[in-house]
Parts: structure tokens; sequence; C-alpha cells
């Protein structure tokens, strides 16, 4: 084991404490619907085109929202294995759209995209949730990794426009005073958005779409179907 591989795998540790002590915050829908609401105001929010939101229950009304607002919506499939999902605004009935943004109704509701149609995309705006974060930007994820997997990805199939920004949406008493430990491939935050506010995160620090193609196991690559796209082109 490397010095940076012991590195990575204390800071690994020192992040799984972290979730065990504060993973079981609960928040309402109502908080949620707050936060969604919150973000929609904002202008990278209205002058984005597409926009990719994690499929986590919490944000459901996110994505809700980017396709009542006119706005493509990208969503990742269940641990990458089937690439990526594009719902189209406007297709989908009224009534629909709750389930439709789901894990389960995106099969039915959204194109399931192929390597062209992925670098085809330009992502404007990335929304997902977290256990935890810090006032730098600084994300605490469920420990899986698939934001920052996404992110790469997208990033290394030009699928982010230059602009892209990242906006981390969580409960108030999920932004935490301590600094929060990093691994090299954490994307961080340029906004913050809780229930009561947005924060802005003037310099975002932390690293910006590079795939660790030596922390990834052959086994996790081929059963992800967009790193199996890169692997191949790699060879």
């Amino acid at each position: 084991m490397t010095s940076l591989d012991q590195d990575i795998s204390g800071i690994q540790q020192e992040k799984q404490v972290l979730r065990d002590n504060l993973r079981n915050r609960d928040f309402s829908t109502s908080q949620a619907n707050k936060r969604a609401e919150l973000l929609r105001g904002q202008a990278d929010y209205k002058h984005a085109r597409q926009i990719f939101v994690s499929p986590a229950p919490a944000l459901q009304q996110v994505r809700v929202n980017c396709l009542l607002d006119g706005k493509d919506l990208v969503m990742p499939s269940a641990g990458l294995k089937e690439g990526f999902f594009l719902f189209k605004p406007y297709s989908i009935p009224f009534q629909d759209l709750p389930f439709a943004v789901t894990m389960k109704g995106a099969p039915r509701f959204a194109k399931k995209l192929r390597q062209a149609d992925v670098e085809e995309l330009q992502v404007d705006l990335l929304a997902t949730d977290a256990v935890a974060v810090d006032s730098l930007g600084s994300r605490l994820g469920d420990g899986l990794g698939f934001f920052d997997l996404s992110y790469a990805v997208l990033k290394t199939l030009g699928a982010l426009t230059e602009e892209a920004k990242t906006a981390i949406c969580v409960g108030i008493d999920q932004r935490i005073s301590a600094t929060l430990p990093v691994t090299p491939w954490d994307v961080p935050a340029d906004m913050i958005v809780t229930e009561k506010e947005v924060q802005r995160i003037s310099k975002a620090c932390g690293h910006r779409g590079e795939i660790f193609w030596e922390q990834l196991s052959g086994k996790k690559i081929k059963k992800m179907t967009p790193l199996w796209w890169l692997q191949q082109n790699k060879v």
C-alpha cells in the first residue's frame, strides 16, 4: 500500500465515523420542498437548460421542478449500472411526475442514454444532497461516491458546460462548523441550499472531475456502463 493509499484509507475511516454520528438526522418533506423552492429562485437554476439531479428522495421536488420549468433533467441510474437517464420537459403527464422522477419510474418515463447521447449533453447545474457540508463547500456523502463519480464521468465525456455549478441541498442542521476531511476526487459545492438560505462559496476548493482509475476495481468498472465506455476508450 502506497502512502497515498494509506492517507485515503485514513480519510475514509474518518468520514465513516462522521457518517455514523450524523446520518440518522431526519428532515421533513416540507423542509425539502423549501430547499427546492430556494434553489428554483437562483440565477444558476433559472438560466440552466440541463440539470443533473441525484435520485435521493429528498431531491424529488427539485427533479419535478426541473421538468415543470422546461428544463432537461439528467438523473443517474441505480449505482450507475445503466448510466444516465434523460427526462424531457412537458413529456410526462402532470399526475405522473412524482413517480416518473424516481429510480422505479425512470426506465418507463425517461430515455436511457448511450455514450453518444451523453457526449451531446451540456449540463449547467448539478444538484445533490449530503449527510453534512462545511463552510468551505466540502461535502460528506453516503460513502458510495456515485455523485463524485457521475461528475467525473460527465466531465470526461464533455457533458458539462465550462460554467457548470454544483448545489448541495441539505437541512440547516447538516451544516457543520468543523472542516470535513476530503479525498482527492471529492467535488465541492458552489452553493449550499438549506430551507432557510442559500450560501454561495466564492472559491470552492476541491477536485473537479478526474477519474482516479487506480482506486476502481475491474469488477466495479464492469458494473458501471459509463466507466466501461471510458475504460474501452483508454485501451
